[in-house]
Order: C-alpha cells, then structure tokens, then sequence
C-alpha cells in the first residue's frame, strides 16, 4: 500500500496542471497512452484477441482500443461523450477492423436482443451510475454464449488499503471528474447479470498520472 501511494503523491502535482491544461477528452488521451505504454498496451492486445463476428466494446473513450482488435471483427463501439466519440472516430480510421462508433449510453443501448457475438468493457464500470443496470443491457444485447472480456480496477480486498479507498472515494470523484469511483467491485455484478466468470486475475499497473489500482482481467460467457 505504501508503494501506491507514494506513486500517486509523487504524480499527482504534474497531473493537476496537465488537468489544468487539457480538455477532458485529450487528458484521458494523454493518460491512457502512458497507461498503454507502462504495461496497459498487452492487456488490451489480449482482450481483443481472437474475437470474431459482431463485437460491441462499451464505453470506447478516445479509441484506445480500436488498433488491437484482429480481422474477423466487426466492431460497434459506444461511448456517450460526444468529445470522446469525436477523438474515437478518428482513431476508428486507422483500425484494422471496420469500427462504428455510437454515440449513447450503456444504460440503455441502441441495439436489438442477441446481436452481438462478443462484448468488451475497459475501465468503465467504475463510472457508471448504475453498474447492474448497465450489465443488464449487456446481457440483453450479447447472444447466449457470448463471450464477455473485461479490465476493471477494483477496491483492494486488503482490509486496510479497501477502507481507505472507501473513505477517499468522494474526493477522487471531484478530482477526476470522470465519475471514477476507488471503491467498486463488479465481480457480484457481473455475475448477478446472468454470466458466469471463467478467469479472474489480478494486475496493477503503475502509470505516471494515474493511481496504481488494484485491477482485474475478467473472463465472461453469457448464460
């Protein structure tokens, strides 16, 4: 715990000014590209590994993961920015695959029952109103079977570190002003919505500008 926050109070100061600076689209650009660049970049390559057919990523932000899906896949990409999507649909014309980007929310998406083949969700659960409600849509849109990819931060399952994360939440959400909340754990969530988990592991990744959250690679398949 003592190396998390020394990472984020050394950070801290540069990324205020960077908040200062920037909109809030090129922040989050800026800072997922270091993320990519201190580990994020492999995790993201094999969340769009080897998936086929009809695939929605939700909350696709600037289009950070647009270059890593793979031919076979037609890609219908949601985020409910307009600024973001404007940033995605730029990133969208140098993907490998065919990438339509929609502008809405997950909590009620545009899209019939079972249409798609596969889903992926990059660090969006943490700030959503409603994850369960959100979950719901997934599993309405996704066909059974399907396969449901997810990374997510998490509140840390140690006692200490997970109630400090609980008490500072309010704080970091009027910091980061992405609704990003410390203290979720979408495990129950995801699982409550009708998938079953089939991998769950941990990683961190320590990133200039932003926390080194306790994280999850999650593995679904739609009941």
């Amino acid at each position: 715990m003592l190396r998390e926050i020394g990472h984020f109070l050394r950070h801290a100061p540069a990324t205020l000014r960077l908040k200062a600076r920037l909109p809030q689209a090129e922040l989050y650009a800026t800072l997922m590209a270091r993320s990519d660049a201190a580990g994020m970049r492999d995790r993201r390559a094999a969340l769009a590994a080897g998936l086929r057919g009809e695939v929605l990523e939700l909350g696709a932000g600037t289009g950070a993961m647009f270059g890593y899906y793979e031919p076979g896949a037609a890609l219908t990409a949601v985020e409910p920015d307009p600024a973001f999507a404007a940033k995605a649909r730029d990133a969208a014309a140098g993907a490998p695959v065919p990438v339509d980007v929609v502008e809405a929310t997950g909590e009620a998406l545009p899209f019939d029952a079972g249409r798609f083949d596969a889903g992926v969700v990059a660090l969006v659960l943490c700030s959503v109103p409603e994850p369960a409600h959100v979950l719901g849509e997934l599993h309405r849109v996704l066909r059974p079977g399907a396969t449901l990819r997810l990374i997510e931060h998490v509140r840390s399952e140690r006692r200490v570190a997970g109630t400090l994360m609980r008490a500072v939440n309010g704080a970091w959400l009027r910091l980061n002003g992405q609704g990003c909340n410390l203290d979720r754990d979408p495990l129950p969530a995801i699982a409550a919505a009708g998938f079953e988990l089939t991998r769950v592991e941990p990683f961190q990744v320590f990133s200039a500008g932003l926390p080194a959250f306790p994280m999850r690679w999650i593995d679904a398949t739609r009941r």
